[in-house]
């Protein structure tokens, strides 16, 4: 019956689960406690050296612009600061950009003498030559910029109107002392600007009423001159009001050809006014146009007659009156049908003398519509023949007045030059006037909400946040350093690698032998038992010398596991491997077959490793004459063995003088006849042979026996090396019954050594030494 076989996809790939990280973690614990412990301290350090940062913080608000001090100047000066509305967000920018500039920076620094505080206060070394005034030093003064606004934070709150002015620094009363002076700056900055724009607003009105004054002088001289030149009269007006003979506020030349010239331009113009509305009126109408006709009728243009007004009204005469009438019938017939098919269904008489009376109105309405655009249509055409006589009319009196001499309209023209320029020159005197009081004015529309204040809490450094964020990094170093020492060290170390690498199950996990901690444990065994009999017993045979031991409960456990292995009582021929030498192979060889014997079975340990044999220092056997001997027809089995070694039921076949090729005497008939009597003759043949990986050994001897136990030493068997293991086994396909976990230690493994078999063991070692004293004292 054949072993176990690894699958490839069993033991190809590593997992990660939570179980092995926490291994991992537990693994390299200090690692991990080392790192945090750094981290945080050096977090501690940090908040104890680092300088106190206290910050003040004044909020100001940008209300709408009332518009006070303007005088109607806006346009003129330039200015809207404070509006609201879309613009909103870019005004609540453009005042953050000016709290933010070095305008500002610079009158607060000079304002409070910034440059002898610190941390303003350059660093001045003895020897050094004093430092320029700094208004006149670009450095200095860029340096001195440069602290400010890198302590500096202005920003807007977001959906208000507010602006946040924040400073920072190491003295409380200072850093509320510059944000509120920079808030103080900012609004006099703010005044100062308006005034200024209001000054030149100012100037510049005076030039031009300079100029304009000059212009109305010469114009009303030129004038004068022409009336007494000519003998014509105008009659000027105030150039504001209007009146019957001056309806437009100017100057009118006395005479009375112009006068009806400008009479049938009224007339004309009032006539093409209503020859317009009239042939909207019926475009409208012959578009059919319900609505808007009776829109028309609430709302009649200037130029509809009366009669057309009277006809709007509801009634029985005819025009929109009746279509209004006629609709509003329409509609209430509508919502009498909808609920009375709601109410009765389709098929009620009520329903159709609705139906009747809704069709009769729809045809009146129709029949209405077609009369209002008949009568549309007569209007239209009055109105158009009246337009062209009244155009007839003036045409022909334009005629008359172009008969006039030219010293008439160039009369007008001089009336109207001079009335315009007294009107523009009183109405720039006003403004100026205005803008005079403008200037005196120092309206603002900024208010201070929430001045600066002194802050007794520093916002840095912030003790509870530098801890946790020294435990979080300490944590992930840890982390990282113990993954990393893992990644280096790459060595099996507990059940869950063997398992996760090769898919195979492991039989036992043997502690480390601790032979010097039993040398005083078991009194009774000095003075007798097994090994008192004058035999040379090895530290490592712990199931002989130390029985109570949770190694020799491992051991015992393994040989449990391999009897229950196979229906039959297990395999009869048991080879012993590892991956490289000082993996206790041999040391677990002979306390397994002194177990076996132990069970009243007939054991014999065959050492196979001829080039490096070790039974003679765990069990003191003699090596004159052994494995090798045999299988060269040098000596028989019977002259070789050695009989009842340590254990009464154990024997064993040295390996014997190293031969020349060990592998090929392994591989011949001998060797095979000789396994076939061992057979016959023994319960348990134990082959301890050299390891797989470096000796091909092994792998030779592997198919003539029925299962092999493959030995890994904790802490020192990397993952590599087990990996390549794993190809051997299953390219040979080597019948390998289990692994077998050696030399496990607390400080190896202690998630696994303590929950996996730790516990196990300990109590078993406890319990058996108690019951053994109570043996003890009895006896």
């Amino acid at each position: 019956m054949r072993g176990y076989e690894p699958q490839p996809h069993r033991w190809a790939p590593e997992r990660q689960s939570f179980h092995t990280v926490l291994r991992v973690l537990l693994r390299r614990r200090w690692w991990l406690i080392g790192a945090i412990l750094a981290c945080v301290a050096l977090a501690t350090v940090f908040n104890l050296v680092k300088t106190p940062i206290y910050e003040a913080t004044a909020t100001i608000e940008l209300n709408r612009d009332n518009g006070v001090g303007n005088f109607g100047l806006e346009d003129m000066m330039g200015q809207n600061v404070g509006s609201i509305g879309p613009a909103l967000e870019t005004d609540l920018k453009t005042e953050t950009s000016i709290l933010k500039g070095d305008s500002l920076a610079i009158d607060v620094i000079h304002q409070l003498k910034l440059a002898s505080q610190p941390p303003f206060l350059a660093k001045h070394r003895k020897g050094d030559k004093p430092l320029p005034a700094w208004e006149g030093d670009p450095a200095q003064r860029g340096r001195l910029i440069g602290i400010f606004e890198k302590r500096l934070l202005v920003s807007p709150v977001v959906g208000t109107r507010l602006i946040q002015a924040t400073f920072r620094s190491e003295d409380p009363a200072q850093a509320a002392e510059i944000a509120n002076a920079l808030i103080q700056s900012y609004k006099v900055q703010y005044l100062q600007s308006r005034y200024d724009a209001t000054s030149e607003a100012s100037q510049w009105l005076g030039n031009q009423l300079n100029n304009l004054k000059s212009n109305v002088e010469d114009s009303e001289k030129r004038l004068t001159e022409f009336e007494n030149a000519s003998g014509m009269l105008s009659l000027q007006g105030d150039g504001s009001t209007a009146d019957e003979r001056n309806p437009g506020g100017g100057v009118v030349v006395s005479s009375p050809v112009m006068l009806k010239l400008e009479m049938l331009n009224s007339e004309l113009t009032a006539a093409e006014t209503n020859r317009i509305e009239k042939e909207a009126i019926y475009r409208l109408a012959k578009s059919g146009d319900t609505e808007s006709l009776l829109a028309l009728a609430n709302n009649p243009p200037g130029q509809v007659s009366s009669g057309e007004v009277s006809a709007a009204m509801p009634g029985p005469s005819g025009g929109l009156g009746t279509l209004q009438y006629l609709q509003q019938k329409k509609l209430e017939l509508k919502d009498e049908l909808a609920q009375a098919l709601n109410t009765y269904g389709p098929n009620n008489r009520h329903l159709k003398d609705l139906e009747l009376q809704f069709n009769t109105v729809e045809g009146q309405i129709s029949q209405e519509l077609q009369n209002l655009v008949k009568r549309a249509q007569i209007d239209l055409q009055l109105a158009q023949q009246t337009e062209d006589q009244i155009r007839q009319e003036f045409e022909q009196q334009q005629k008359e007045v172009s008969k006039l001499n030219e010293k008439t309209v160039q009369l007008a023209l001089l009336s109207q030059e001079a009335n315009s320029s007294r009107k523009l020159y009183e109405d720039l005197y006003t403004r100026l006037q205005e803008a005079d009081v403008s200037a005196g004015v120092k309206a603002t529309n900024i208010t201070m909400v929430d001045p600066a204040r002194p802050e007794a809490v520093p916002v840095s450094p912030r003790w509870t946040r530098n801890l946790e964020l020294g435990v979080l990094l300490g944590a992930l170093l840890g982390i990282g350093l113990a993954y990393l020492v893992e990644n280096i060290k790459r060595t099996v170390v507990s059940q869950t690698d063997v398992e996760e690498l090769t898919g195979a199950s492991v039989l036992a996990i043997i502690p480390l032998f601790r032979s010097s901690s039993h040398n005083s444990r078991r009194p009774a065994e000095k003075s007798g038992g097994a090994a008192s009999n004058g035999v040379t017993t090895d530290p490592r045979l712990l199931i002989l010398k130390h029985p109570g031991s949770a190694e020799a409960e491992a051991i015992r456990s393994l040989r449990t596991s391999l009897m229950l292995s196979r229906p039959n009582g297990g395999p009869r021929v048991l080879l012993i491997t590892s991956c490289i030498p000082g993996e206790g192979k041999s040391t677990v060889t002979a306390n397994l077959a002194m177990s076996f014997a132990q069970h009243n079975k007939k054991v014999i340990i065959v050492e196979a490793d001829m080039r490096r044999p070790s039974m003679l220092h765990v069990l003191d056997v003699p090596n004159n004459a052994g494995l090798s001997s045999v299988l060269a027809g040098v000596s028989t089995f019977e002259d070789t063995v050695i009989r009842s070694v340590q254990v009464k039921g154990l024997d064993v076949l040295p390996a014997g003088p190293p031969p020349p090729l060990p592998s090929e005497l392994l591989g011949s008939r001998a060797f095979d006849e000789l396994l076939d009597m061992l057979r016959t003759n023994y319960d348990m043949v134990i082959i301890d042979s050299p390891p797989a990986l470096m000796l091909t050994d092994a792998v030779v001897i592997a198919p003539k026996s029925d299962g092999v136990i493959w030995v890994v030493r904790a802490g020192v068997v990397t993952r590599s090396l087990l990996v390549r293991a794993m190809q051997v086994i299953q390219r040979t396909r080597m019948p390998v019954i289990g692994f077998l976990l050696n030399g496990i230690t607390r400080s190896l493994d202690p998630y696994g050594y303590s929950y996996e078999y730790g516990y196990g063991y300990n109590a078993y070692e406890s319990y058996y030494r108690s019951e053994e004293s109570s043996y003890v004292q009895k006896k």
